[in-house]
């Protein structure tokens, strides 16, 4: 399934997903009664995987939704960047650092558990973790480990970005820099160049670009870019958060109700929230 990065209004941006087919399906039964819906693209914002045993049925199912509605799309969320290279799902080899913090850091159990009929990874004796990870990927079908493999960093409306973190204030480059890297899934020290002494600086990690959430920072502030709001998920938050600068609208988290969904009918016009358990 090959994803746009230009989507076009009216679009309805939905938040962080874990694996709740449940509550996606409750959301789309509301958002089924928006006179936009039949000519409404979708936007994903990612976090598609772990923290529920259902998320082979959720990933199917974004992609059934994705598929109704051409233009729709979904951005890679942090977790799905985990997984992806910790099983290596794309054409890249497995790379140490997300086998080592995917194993460590991910509450991923769920997403073996849903693959692989119940059955959670073991962690020893040595090397068990990397024959877990090679099992998961092969039970995964094809079209999922694709899908998740080239999930788009980004996508962009006339006056709407959406990525799953923010962009950063701490590279030492403007907006349309970090947004060309976000489109060639780049992240180089060279290219963005962290303002010295920064967080970013001293903790540059060159598998995890912040924009995807190695800086939880950027969710409630990221770097203004002029004429656009950037609308993220990624950081938890009680209720849909909206400024000038960005829309969050991550209030699931995979965790507890509800799960929004932002429609947007035009560049200049305000977010309408709907939720899936209201």
């Amino acid at each position: 399934m090959n994803l746009p990065t230009t989507v076009e209004y009216p679009l309805i941006a939905i938040g962080d997903l874990h694996g709740r087919v449940e509550w996606l399906d409750k959301l789309v039964s509301k958002l089924e009664q928006l006179p936009e819906w039949p000519t409404a693209r979708l936007v994903f914002l990612g976090d598609l995987v772990d923290r529920t045993d259902t998320v082979k049925q959720l990933v199917s199912r974004v992609m059934e939704l994705i598929a109704a509605k051409p233009g729709s799309t979904c951005v890679m969320g942090n977790h799905d960047l985990a997984l992806v290279n910790a099983a290596a799902l794309g054409d890249q080899p497995a790379a140490p650092y997300w086998v080592k913090r995917y194993g460590g850091a991910y509450d991923h159990k769920w997403t073996f558990r849903s693959y692989l009929d119940g059955h959670s990874p073991d962690y020893l004796p040595a090397g068990r973790w990397i024959e877990e990870l090679e099992r998961l990927k092969a039970a995964m079908p094809a079209e999922h480990r694709g899908f998740l493999a080239n999930l788009p960093w980004v996508a962009e409306a006339k006056g709407h970005i959406f990525l799953h973190n923010g962009l950063s204030p701490e590279l030492d480059c403007p907006p349309s820099v970090q947004l060309e890297c976000l489109h060639r899934k780049m992240w180089d020290r060279a290219a963005v160049n962290p303002r010295f002494g920064t967080t970013t600086d001293r903790l540059f990690t060159p598998e995890y670009p912040v924009w995807l959430g190695a800086d939880r920072r950027l969710s409630a502030n990221p770097l203004p870019i002029a004429g656009r709001i950037q609308v993220t998920g990624h950081e938890k938050i009680p209720k849909p958060d909206a400024n000038a600068v960005r829309i969050r609208i991550d209030t699931s988290g995979g965790v507890a109700e509800p799960l929004t969904g932002c429609l947007l009918r035009a560049p200049n016009e305000p977010p309408e929230f709907v939720f899936s358990n209201k």
